[in-house]
């Protein structure tokens, strides 16, 4: 048996690596030569589906796949949760291309309330006092938002809610995580390649403009999808729920100082208030969380 520091230190790793590589998707998306944000969405999923069934070969997991799809049910709910996730990819992507980074950074810190919120209106989950001056300290956040630029954060909203949803949907099936995505990039494959074929047939190179260098970068968008999936479950395995929750925070973190220091975003003070606001509901929230109990590999369906 590992000593329960080593496994600390494997699980923070683990964690953080996948916080730190989502964070730097978007330079990724500025990366590609292509204004259509479909066409990064379409080859994240269809390369996705690609390395996630070569995982699922290594690993002798097909048959939970059969299980899934032969259930009418399971099918249903991953429908929706394939249109939630791939809705989300397409306007995150969106943002990045048209200059909103930081309000997608908004987004996924908020994200995480939002699933609160979201699961106590949908799976009747209680909240205790801490909880929920939480939610009133982020909620004054996007109200200062709201009330500094005159207009609500729809894109950073929209991302927080349609990836909530997500979660909410994916938790009440009770799926494992990689399983999960997988049967949802097959339910979106066929979308997207045929989005690809018609790329083609209307005489526009599929794959960023073509070339090797644009191929390669193309089945990228795979490895950015899977790889911190895969290493962000790893990590959860070996921590406890508010430490892993904290350890989150990295990947908007790191796409606010993105939005701000390398695509040039505006960071004004109305910015600084509404992020403090935020940041002091999560700490808020990771604190009511501080006595939760260890992740448990066999239930731990989150993301």
């Amino acid at each position: 048996m590992r000593p329960a520091s080593k496994i600390r230190f494997r699980g923070v790793t683990f964690a953080l690596a996948a916080a730190l590589f989502w964070g730097l998707v978007p330079l990724y998306i500025n990366l590609v030569d292509t204004t259509l944000p479909y066409e990064i969405v379409a080859h994240r999923a269809l390369w996705s589906g690609v390395f996630l069934l070569s995982y699922m070969i290594l690993k002798g997991d097909l048959h939970k796949v059969y299980a899934v799809i032969t259930d009418v049910a399971m099918c249903k709910g991953f429908l929706v949760s394939a249109f939630l996730l791939t809705g989300n990819w397409g306007l995150f992507v969106y943002a990045i291309q048209s200059g909103h980074a930081i309000q997608a950074a908004l987004g996924y810190f908020i994200y995480p309330l939002v699933a609160v919120i979201l699961g106590m209106l949908l799976l009747r989950e209680k909240l205790d006092r801490l909880g929920w001056i939480a939610i009133v300290v982020v909620v004054c956040g996007v109200l200062t938002k709201i009330g500094v630029d005159r207009q609500p954060p729809l894109i950073g909203l929209c991302l927080a809610v349609t990836f909530g949803l997500y979660g909410v949907i994916r938790k009440k099936m009770g799926i494992d995580p990689v399983t999960g995505m997988f049967i949802e990039t097959l339910m979106v494959m066929p979308l997207a390649a045929g989005y690809l074929f018609w790329m083609a047939y209307d005489g526009q190179p599929v794959f960023y403009g073509g070339g090797f260098i644009n191929i390669l970068l193309a089945l990228f968008a795979g490895v950015i999808t899977v790889v911190p999936l895969l290493l962000y479950h790893a990590g959860n395995r070996d921590l406890p729920l508010a430490m892993a929750s904290l350890l989150f925070y990295a990947n908007p973190t790191m796409q606010l100082c993105l939005g701000v220091f390398f695509f040039g975003g505006e960071f004004t003070g109305g910015d600084g208030l509404t992020f403090c606001l935020i940041w002091a509901g999560i700490i808020i929230y990771l604190l009511s969380r501080s006595g939760a109990h260890q992740i448990d590999p066999k239930t731990d369906h989150s993301r």
